[in-house]
């Protein structure tokens, strides 16, 4: 055994390689602490390694035993004091916004030195400073210096992405109606244990971490005490990450509903990204940094948006949301300080049925999956959504 070494890591799923002069053969068993059960065993020799298919957290019990079924070798999985890395691979603002906060669960549960790699890292800094927040680098698992890592991420990759989405405009340019891209699917077992469209966004990063499903609300800082405005206003965005099923399709909503919180005196200020189209309302549009939006969310009598990055932005910075959407379940979003508008009545929360979750991996904007032209949202009416916010004393 003198000639014989076993080398473990953590890094996506649990690592084993053997090395050494040895011609021996090799027992190696992966089981789970927490469950007590054989994950996966392989016969292996010297020169070989072997990872588990399972890449979400799994607190790993490494054997490995000689053909007499002696144990010769063995590690269980111990983070405490171990650097460890979570890349939270996803660009959309509203997921990692949903999924930050566990990343300080999982580091106060391991007590582990944790780094967290995320393109927002900069709104998290200040309130987390035990964790090491960095910009997302284009590095693989192997490259990380680290005991653990572990990746979070749904759907596609961006590559993958970009190719399908051509192929669907490709169709659609050539007048065959193609609008979604079949036997795609958001459910990669290895790295998730549920299908991340059929359970709470959130519980999408605590069931990858490991960890018990609780809503929590991001820390932010606050960004001025003094307000950005002097009189009352609300902040608005009419704009969502996907064409078509997540904006409010009733033609006069953003309209109607605009002018009557005017004539109550409020100032209506929008606050996405994109120009808005809404006439005689203060714009502050445009590629600002997320701690101006934050700004102004955090003085705001409260926001109306929908499925959207900054819906969750809005909730982390403290405020009551007005949340207008059809194409999901209510329990996918935020429930705290959330007033839901959502029609019942009506065909809704596709993004989430087992029949079309799938479709929406990788779509065109002008899918609707039922065929219904969006009556999820073209059913939502300005007085419906005025009728919530009087209901809940906003106004």
């Amino acid at each position: 055994m003198s000639n014989v070494s076993f080398i473990v890591d953590f890094r996506e799923g649990a690592f084993l390689e053997i090395s050494g002069t040895t011609t021996e053969l090799y027992i190696v068993e992966f089981y789970d602490l927490d469950t007590e059960t054989l994950e996966f065993t392989q016969t292996a020799r010297v020169g070989s390694w072997l990872r588990t298919e399972k890449k979400h957290y799994v607190n790993w019990h490494i054997v490995v035993k000689d053909l007499t079924g002696s144990i010769v070798f063995e590690e269980k999985f111990n983070p405490i004091g171990k650097d460890i890395v979570i890349d939270i691979n996803n660009r959309a603002l509203g997921d990692t916004i949903g999924w930050a906060p566990y990343c300080d669960v999982f580091r106060k549960k391991h007590q582990c030195n944790l780094t967290v790699y995320t393109n927002f890292y900069k709104i998290f800094e200040e309130m987390y400073p035990e964790i090491k927040w960095l910009p997302l680098v284009a590095k693989r698992p192997e490259d990380f210096d680290c005991y653990a890592y572990y990746i979070v991420y749904v759907g596609i990759n961006g590559e993958r992405f970009s190719q399908e989405i051509k192929k669907i405009n490709y169709y659609h340019s050539k007048n065959i109606p193609i609008k979604f891209i079949p036997g795609l699917t958001f459910h990669d077992k290895q790295y998730h244990k549920e299908h991340p469209l059929a359970i709470p966004l959130q519980k999408t990063m605590s069931n990858l971490l490991g960890l018990e499903f609780e809503e929590i609300r991001p820390q932010l800082p606050t960004v001025n005490n003094e307000r950005p405005v002097e009189g009352k206003y609300i902040c608005i965005s009419e704009f969502a990450s996907s064409e078509g099923m997540k904006e409010w399709n009733n033609k006069i909503g953003w309209k109607t509903l605009v002018q009557e919180l005017q004539s109550m005196g409020y100032e209506v200020i929008s606050i996405s990204k994109e120009k808005s189209k809404l006439q005689n309302i203060t714009k502050r549009n445009g590629d600002f940094p997320l701690s101006d939006r934050i700004w102004y969310l955090q003085h705001c009598e409260f926001f109306i948006g929908l499925g959207s990055g900054l819906s969750w932005l809005a909730w982390a910075s403290g405020v009551k949301v007005v949340l207008i959407a059809g194409h999901s379940e209510k329990w996918v979003e935020f429930s705290e300080n959330c007033i839901r508008i959502i029609n019942e009545d009506v065909c809704h929360g596709c993004y989430n049925s087992k029949e079309h979750m799938d479709k929406l991996c990788c779509y065109h904007a002008s899918l609707c999956p039922e065929n219904k032209n969006f009556i999820c949202t073209r059913a939502i009416s300005p007085k419906m959504v005025m009728d919530k916010i009087k209901e809940n004393n906003l106004i």
